[in-house]
């Protein structure tokens, strides 16, 4: 990692939101394009920056910022000749000469500690210091946090987080209880929150990290596509992770049960121990399952057998007696799971379902997990089929969270829609897509049972 040290020029670009900025500093006598997460920076500041060079296919050579911090000027001269550039809202050249002129190399120690003093200034009223104070406090505020948490290894994109997260309470809310962190921040997990925790003196038996190591790795398990883990298998994991006796972490397992962190559940003589949110997918999963197959739906006023003979015919095929049954069922039934293994017919299959539904006047809905299964489903059936993503419509929220525009609020509008490759897909998305499907809504699920797999 290389350091730099200059003078803040100008600032091309910055992000409110993200804080990431694009500036032109002076270093070493060469002027130098700068880019990265540094939220506080402005024209005039004198800065020492970490980072490494790169080479960008449009504004070639520049500099990228992973570290950076203020070079505070030391003289009266250079103090207002600093403060002169705007750096604090509501101090310009004038004032800036009256407040250096008041308190000469002093100022920047008042400004820290003795704000109150400056209506000690001519000019200065209650009105004026105001707009002073509220904007020097959000820049101290904010610089002291970055300060603060790039110590322990957060970057200045996760620092900002926790700022708007916590405000500017974030360093003492984080040093009581450091796992805040990976609860409550996307981007920082557990090893991150533990670091921190070590650094600051938190005991490595408190319950607070026992519990969160819990959850941590609940959720790693989880990602390899299980909904729930083994008590034994928990407890053992845990022990790696944490170094702790497996008294300790039973005993917190029951606590976290109690405070309604995670659940435990009974399952063919396996205690299943759930991170919440895949225990309330699955529950949703289930009941949404058991709804759609009971409730009443469209009927078709059709010969259903005389339909699959003409498609046989105009294809050229001829069914198996197993393969008729799944066309058969995906009418009769409220929800039809048809499975196979490469090469047992799945894709003529959906061709001829589709194509008497849409004989009867039926809309049909096509979706995949990813991409490439929506892209085959597309060139198989000559219909588009769209990534089960972008038929929920996803977006993204300010607050760069995730979030489907389709829900039981706005449901899906279809008469039937079938979903392909569905062994790829885990129960978090399975749940977003079923809350979006009404009730009456045919649903066709078609996999191959071979690609499911628990992995204990």
């Amino acid at each position: 990692m290389e350091i730099l040290e200059g003078l803040v020029e100008a600032i091309i670009f910055k992000s409110e939101d993200s804080g990431y900025i694009v500036a032109k500093i002076t270093a070493n006598k060469e002027v130098v394009t700068i880019v990265g997460i540094m939220p506080l920076i402005k024209e005039g500041q004198q800065i020492e920056i970490k980072g490494n060079w790169i080479n960008h296919k449009q504004f070639g050579r520049q500099f990228n910022v992973e570290e950076y911090k203020e070079i505070l000027p030391t003289s009266a001269r250079e103090i207002e000749k600093y403060l002169s550039t705007g750096i604090i809202h509501g101090i310009g050249p004038v004032t800036a000469k009256k407040i250096v002129k008041a308190f000469g190399v002093e100022t920047l120690d008042i400004l820290d500690n003795n704000i109150e003093r400056l209506k000690e200034v001519e000019g200065i009223g209650e009105k004026k210091f105001n707009i002073i104070y509220e904007s020097y406090l959000e820049s101290k505020e904010l610089k002291d946090i970055i300060m603060f948490f790039q110590k322990h290894g957060v970057t200045i994109n996760q620092c900002l987080k926790i700022y708007k997260k916590f405000g500017p309470d974030s360093i003492d809310i984080v040093s009581k209880n450091p796992y805040i962190l990976n609860d409550e921040i996307s981007g920082i997990g557990f090893l991150t929150s533990d670091r921190i925790a070590k650094s600051l003196g938190i005991e490595p038996q408190s319950d607070f990290r026992i519990q969160s190591g819990i959850r941590y790795v609940l959720n790693n398990f989880s990602r390899l596509g299980n909904t729930y883990m083994p008590k034994d298998k928990l407890i053992a994991e845990c022990q790696k992770v944490l170094m702790v006796d497996k008294e300790l972490i039973e005993a917190n397992i029951y606590n976290s049960v109690l405070e309604g962190k995670i659940k435990v559940e009974k399952i063919n003589d396996i205690e299943a121990v759930y991170s919440l949110p895949y225990y309330f997918c699955e529950l949703g999963v289930t009941n949404k399952i058991i709804t759609l197959s009971i409730e009443n739906f469209q009927t078709i006023n059709s010969d259903i057998a005389f339909e699959i003979s003409s498609f046989e015919s105009k294809n050229n095929i001829k069914f198996a007696d197993s393969q008729k049954d799944a066309i058969i069922g995906a009418f009769e039934n409220g929800i039809e799971i048809i499975t196979g293994g490469p090469g047992t017919g799945k894709t003529t299959i959906i061709k001829c379902i589709i194509e008497i539904y849409e004989n009867n006047g039926m809309k049909v809905l096509l979706a995949a997990p990813t991409g490439r299964a929506a892209k085959r489903m597309t060139e198989s059936t000559g219909r588009e089929a769209k990534t089960i993503h972008r038929l929920l419509e996803m977006g993204v929220s300010d607050d760069e969270n995730s979030f489907f525009g389709k829900g039981e609020g706005e449901p899906l509008e279809g008469d039937v829609i079938i979903i392909d490759e569905a062994s790829m897909i885990d129960i978090m998305l399975m749940n977003s897509l079923l809350k979006a499907i009404k009730l009456g809504t045919r649903v066709i699920i078609v996999g191959d049972v071979d690609q499911c797999a628990t992995r204990f």
